[in-house]
């Protein structure tokens, strides 16, 4: 009897190609395109062909070892769980990157089949659209949340962190066997954006305040303190009383709250913060509510109680998702420019900086390291009004011909009262207060304090410019503060298209609440004394016949 034996079908094909032949091997099947991968090689005889062929055939099987059958999920898995991570919210948020995007798109491909032009192409889509729809699926109705489809494209710091997980766990995946190279250190990321600071202006700010302010007290006081202090979300989450000196009017920085727990700061690092009176009133205010309902519930406020919590009794503290949601709907129903509860940290730094605090001294109040290098890279933004004083102190030190200024130097004068800085300057001021025995100015280039008083001698430099001393009457502080500004804008003392003070710094000198200030600061709005613009310093508004003969 005849035995007949079936032929096994041959893997991979050769074809005539030109001057000789081509090798194709098929390797599988592309996960974003779902196409059929093949290896091709060119090969010059037939004999060269079959060896080219086995070659491939090997690279295709050593992919499928029993070691390396293992998918791109079963590694990332293996990975998260033996990955040292300093926090929680490392771990949550590597956890989260995986479930959400590298698990539906690579999750059952063979690990070892992962390709760098696979990565590549993966990034590229998700700066398209975070869903991958590629365009097929932009302005239709999904079927399940009855909702248009629209581009939402993936931020590049978010593809960096993608880039920056898969790299680990793929070099970790080499060492234990399961692939045979690194493709994700092949592949090149998104590059990182630059660094473009960009906090509230002082008016939002203000606005943000008084807002919260009228609705909730306890909600106010924490916007507050974020940015009085510039702290993180978790810090501020984490403040128990005890961690503030009254008497010494210290705050103690030393925890952080992830939403789960109590741990350490980012830095790991403890720090005190200075408060001033203002603040301290604050969260005395604060403690008298948090007192009065311990008291209605039979009890009393622990020494360890949370600041800030949404509990009668104080015992839990607020979770710092809830706060940043929560701004961010406040500003975006009060329309800022920003909602981000960082950008208040970052108004914060910004504020100091441009009031003349040196850069260590606020990198070491809001907790950054690398000696200032953090704080001036990435919350440090632009001051126009910084700008101007530091291009002033350096102009008058450059000599200038005889006659080429024709221009007078102007001197204010005040009630008879001359008013003059050490660093020379007679005119510019960023604050000025006239009381009936004299004055006292801000000065607008070195911001030193200017007294003029009855046994100052006026000087016959220049034109002078007389301010009219405040009514006798009494008058409410922000009519006060209103008066004062106008009078200065209208006598010339504050030129045309020069900033005004902002909100916080008017307030600092009349010594009132920043709520005040901003309903003074309204006031000259309202007369049409000062504009107001988006994103930039408010600007003393031009007179009228000035605007004409520009036009």
């Amino acid at each position: 009897m005849a035995t007949t034996k079936t032929r096994r079908r041959q893997r991979g094909s050769i074809r005539p190609n030109g001057a000789g032949f081509q090798v194709r091997v098929y390797a599988g099947r592309d996960p974003l395109t779902k196409k059929d991968l093949y290896l091709h090689e060119q090969a010059e005889t037939e004999v060269e062909a079959e060896k080219v062929r086995t070659k491939l055939l090997n690279q295709v099987d050593e992919q499928r070892h029993p070691k390396r059958e293992v998918t791109l999920a079963f590694l990332l898995d293996r990975w998260l769980g033996v990955v040292e991570l300093d926090e929680d919210t490392s771990y949550e948020r590597a956890e989260g990157i995986i479930r959400n995007y590298l698990k539906p798109t690579f999750g059952t491909l063979k690990a070892g089949k992962l390709t760098a032009e696979m990565l590549e192409l993966f990034y590229a889509r998700l700066r398209q659209c975070q869903e991958q729809c590629e365009g097929q699926r932009n302005g239709k109705t999904d079927a399940t949340t009855k909702r248009k489809h629209v581009y939402e494209p993936l931020a590049a710091n978010s593809i960096r962190k993608i880039h920056f997980i898969l790299r680990p766990a793929l070099n970790r995946g080499l060492r234990w066997g399961y692939v045979m190279t690194n493709v994700a250190a092949l592949a090149e990321p998104p590059s990182q954006p630059k660094p473009n600071p960009d906090p509230p202006t002082p008016e939002e700010a203000a606005l943000v305040l008084n807002t919260a302010w009228q609705r909730d007290l306890d909600w106010g006081t924490f916007l507050f303190m974020t940015m009085v202090t510039g702290s993180r979300r978790g810090e501020m989450c984490a403040l128990c009383w005890s961690d503030i000196n009254f008497d010494r009017l210290e705050l103690f920085v030393k925890h952080s709250n992830n939403g789960r727990r109590i741990k350490d700061t980012k830095t790991h690092q403890r720090r005190r913060q200075a408060m001033d009176v203002i603040t301290r009133n604050v969260l005395l205010a604060h403690r008298e509510r948090a007192e009065e309902r311990c008291k209605a519930l039979g009890g009393e406020l622990a020494r360890d109680a949370f600041v800030f919590t949404a509990e009668a009794d104080s015992s839990l503290p607020l979770k710092p998702p809830s706060v940043s949601q929560r701004y961010r709907r406040l500003a975006e129903r009060l329309k800022i420019h920003t909602h981000r509860l960082k950008d208040l940290r970052t108004y914060n730094v910004t504020e100091l900086l441009g009031n003349g605090a040196d850069v260590r001294t606020v990198a070491g109040r809001v907790g950054h390291g690398s000696n200032g290098a953090t704080t001036l890279k990435y919350y440090a933004a632009f001051l126009a009004t910084s700008d101007r004083q530091a291009v002033t102190a350096f102009a008058k030190q450059l000599p200038v011909p005889e006659g080429l200024l024709t221009d007078q130097p102007v001197t204010t004068v005040i009630n008879g009262l001359r008013l003059v800085c050490e660093c020379g300057n007679e005119s510019l001021w960023a604050m000025l207060v006239v009381a009936e025995d004299g004055a006292e100015a801000l000065c607008g280039q070195c911001e030193a304090n200017v007294q003029s008083r009855p046994d100052a001698a006026v000087g016959p430099i220049g034109r002078t410019i007389k301010v009219e001393a405040a009514p006798p009457r009494e008058l409410a502080p922000w009519e006060v503060i209103a008066k004062d500004l106008a009078d200065a804008i209208k006598d010339g003392t504050m030129l045309p298209g020069e900033d005004v003070p902002t909100v916080g710094d008017i307030a600092q000198a009349h010594g009132v609440s920043v709520g005040t200030a901003h309903r003074a600061f309204t006031q000259l709005k309202n007369d049409g004394l000062i504009e107001v613009s988006r994103g930039r310093r408010a600007v003393v508004r031009p007179r009228q016949e000035e605007a004409a003969d520009a036009a």
